[in-house]
């Protein structure tokens, strides 16, 4: 299972947030204009689209082993 993560060192906290404003899933919540992106894995599915709307390379690719059982969380 794949979600989108937004690396914070990485991330230059641009004016204008092509993963934020383009993520099909609505999955990246920036709070305040001054503050910079996070992802809420809850909305992520992972299609990481965003990777390629980040100009500074923020997004990071976390994957998390399926074993088939269920969890709540990541």
């Amino acid at each position: 299972m794949k979600r989108a993560m937004i690396d914070p060192d990485k991330c230059k906290n641009c004016d204008v947030c092509g993963v934020d404003e383009k993520c099909p899933q609505q999955a990246v919540i920036r709070e305040a204009k001054a503050d910079k992106p996070w992802v809420d894995f809850q909305l992520c599915r992972g299609c990481m689209k965003c990777k390629t709307y980040c100009v500074n390379g923020a997004v990071l690719e976390e994957i998390k082993p399926c074993n088939g059982g269920f969890s709540s969380s990541w």
